[in-house]
C-alpha cells in the first residue's frame, strides 16, 4: 500500500484521524477495513504504521502503532523544468519523474511548445498536476511530494533559474553526456534540468541557456521522444546522485 502524505495536526498522541479526500479514497478505493495497516508520512518527513481502528462516520480513525523519521537528506534535490507537452504526455512525464524523486516540477512555456496553458484554466491545470505528483510520491513511498511551480517561460528561466546548476538537455551530442557532467554533490545543492517540447528548443532558447550559464549535456546520438528524454534523464541523474541503483 502507498505511504499516503497527511498533515501533522491530524495527530492525536497515538491516534490519526482522517478525513476529506484521504478518509475517502482509503475507504470508498482501496476499502480498508478495521485491523488494516496503513502507512502515512507527514510533513516533518516522519512515516507513521499505523493500525485502522474507527471506519464509521465520514473520516477515519488509526492507532500508531510505530513510526520513524526519514532519512537525512545526502544529494542535491533535482528540479525538473519541462516544456509543455500536448496530450496525456506531460501527465506521464510528472507521474514518472515524482516515482523518481524530483523535487519541484517547472512547466516551460517553449517558443515550439505544442500547448500554452490557458489563464482561466491553469488554477484547475496545476491543481490535477499537483494530484498526479503526489499521487506517484505516495506509491513510490517518497519522503514527501514534488511542488508543481507556476509556468514559467523558458527564457526567463534560463535567466534566473534559481539552482545551484543547471543543464539543458540537446540531441544529437551538442553537449557533454549526462554520464560525464560534474555534478555538485552537498546535500543542500539543486540542480535544474531543463527539457524541451515535441519540436525541440528553438535556436533562440539555446543561445539564452548558453547566456545564463546552463550546461549543455546530451543523452547520446539518439532522437527521444520529449517524454522519453526527460525520464530517461532523471534516471540518470537520480543514480548518479545515490537515489537510484
Amino acid at each position: 500500500m502507498p505511504a499516503f502524505f497527511i498533515r501533522s495536526d491530524e495527530i492525536r498522541e497515538d491516534h490519526i484521524v482522517l478525513s476529506g479526500d484521504l478518509s475517502r479514497h482509503l475507504k470508498a478505493s482501496l476499502r480498508v477495513k478495521v485491523g488494516e495497516s496503513i502507512l502515512l508520512t507527514d510533513e516533518r518527513r516522519r512515516r507513521y504504521r499505523a493500525r485502522v481502528a474507527d471506519v464509521a462516520g465520514p473520516g477515519l480513525t488509526a492507532t500508531i502503532y510505530d513510526s520513524q523519521e526519514g532519512p537525512e537528506e545526502k544529494w542535491p534535490s533535482l528540479l525538473l523544468a519541462q516544456a509543455v507537452l500536448k496530450g496525456d504526455h506531460m501527465d506521464w512525464v510528472i507521474q514518472k519523474s515524482s516515482e523518481l524523486g524530483v523535487r519541484s516540477i517547472l512547466p516551460l512555456i517553449a517558443r515550439r511548445g505544442v500547448v500554452r496553458p490557458r489563464p482561466d484554466r491553469l488554477a484547475g491545470q496545476l491543481a490535477r498536476w499537483q494530484r498526479i505528483a503526489t499521487e506517484a510520491a505516495q506509491q513510490s513511498e517518497q519522503w514527501e511530494p514534488p511542488r508543481i511551480l507556476e509556468p514559467l517561460d523558458s527564457e526567463a528561466f534560463f535567466f534566473s533559474h534559481p539552482t545551484s546548476q543547471a543543464f539543458i538537455l540537446l540531441e544529437h551530442h551538442r553537449g557533454t553526456g549526462l554520464l560525464d557532467v560534474a555534478l555538485p554533490a552537498k546535500a543542500g545543492a539543486c540542480i535544474g534540468l531543463a527539457v524541451g517540447p515535441e519540436g525541440g528548443w528553438a535556436r533562440e532558447e539555446i543561445e539564452a541557456a548558453q547566456e545564463g550559464g546552463l550546461h549543455s549535456v546530451t543523452l547520446g546520438p539518439q532522437i527521444l521522444r520529449a517524454e522519453t528524454a526527460a525520464v530517461s534523464a532523471v534516471s540518470i541523474l537520480q543514480c548518479r546522485l545515490g537515489r537510484l541503483g
